[in-house]
């Protein structure tokens, strides 16, 4: 057919489903690739090979030397990257012939791996699809549920030129098992800093403005703790409104969060009667959501990074004060002054009293 000429059959490819790159124990840069095999003979389905190498393209000949096919990038699901070389300033720059060469993809997931990446590359589970399909799922469902984020390549180079805020990539680790941990939150330079859980995520995402997905929330209310032997509570969010409002005060900026949710319950570990006194229910879910998000931010101010976005709004709204620190921001946001208030609005009980 017609544009049809430079066909490449798809036995004569190496199609790099899952990239992997970190540093051995001398800092030598270390490529692996996942590939799918295409023959009835072969007993494996999935190829894997690494090799040590200067930079990611020119990994691609060592490869080519080894695999049946030409190695390409365009269908890469998956960049996992190791500790040791999430802990290097500007390790992104090794990602760059995905965005330079247009051959290749820029919706890959962006992976920080809790450990080498040799571990999830090795894993062998029986009771898993084929370890592209299996984590690109793992990934996917995490998102669906906020336990993470889900940043592709080109969300995370817009993120690395943003200056209003710092990257936040997915996070794994492996045990006798590969599950998700939060998220990896970086630096101004790319630089690993600190893995924030799940649950923080869950936070995270909501300061972030972010409604997609599910909110499943299970929590411990300290101001009942000492009349019930099970003082946990689980609810999800049916509706989140979140409003943030920037200005000046004592010389330094000031975010006043404000975070409307309305929730519905799913599991209650104790006798209370909703309908006669909603509201000190709910002064309680509000207070314990507030704390939680207090020490998140406590935690992010402490680091110096801005995951998420609050320069964003500065620019927006104080243009001329934001542009005065623009470079320096993660150290200006450890400065200021972030207010959250949470109010709660109980939606529903579920099915029973």
């Amino acid at each position: 057919m017609t544009g049809c000429v430079d066909h490449t059959n798809v036995e004569d490819v190496s199609m790099t489903l899952v990239l992997g790159i970190d540093l051995d124990k001398d800092d030598n840069l270390m490529v692996y690739m996942l590939s799918p095999v295409f023959a009835e003979e072969a007993k494996e389905k999935d190829e894997i090979n690494f090799v040590k190498s200067v930079t990611v393209r020119s990994s691609r000949d060592l490869f080519d030397s080894t695999v049946m096919g030409l190695t390409t990038g365009s269908k890469t699901q998956v960049i996992f990257v190791g500790k040791r070389l999430l802990e290097q300033k500007h390790w992104a720059d090794y990602l760059d012939p995905f965005l330079r060469d247009p051959k290749n993809t820029v919706t890959s997931r962006i992976v920080g791996v809790e450990g080498p990446v040799s571990d999830v590359f090795l894993y062998k589970p029986k009771d898993k699809a084929r370890l592209p399909v299996y984590y690109t799922k793992l990934i996917d469902s995490a998102y669906r549920r906020n336990i993470t984020v889900k940043t592709n390549l080109q969300e995370f180079y817009k993120q690395i030129l943003e200056k209003g805020m710092t990257p936040t990539i997915s996070a794994i680790k492996k045990t006798d098992k590969v599950y998700v941990n939060g998220s990896v939150l970086l630096d101004e330079e790319d630089k690993y800093v600190l893995t924030i859980t799940p649950y923080e995520n869950k936070l995270l995402r909501i300061l972030q403005h972010e409604n997609n997905g599910d909110y499943p929330f299970t929590i411990e209310l300290p101001s009942i703790s000492n009349k019930v032997d099970k003082p946990f509570i689980s609810f999800y969010t049916q509706n989140t409104k979140v409003k943030t409002k920037v200005g000046k005060e004592d010389n330094n900026f000031k975010f006043d969060i404000n975070v409307k949710m309305r929730i519905a319950f799913t599991e209650r570990l104790f006798s209370y009667n909703v309908r006669k006194a909603p509201e000190k229910l709910q002064k309680s879910i509000e207070t314990k959501l507030q704390e939680d998000f207090e020490n998140l931010i406590k935690k992010i101010q402490s680091s110096k990074i801005d995951p998420i976005g609050l320069g964003l709004y500065a620019r927006a709204n104080m243009y001329q004060d934001y542009k005065e620190v623009q470079n320096q921001w993660g150290k200006t946001l450890s400065k200021a002054n972030i207010n959250v208030k949470v109010h709660v609005k109980i939606g529903g009980m579920g099915t029973i009293k």
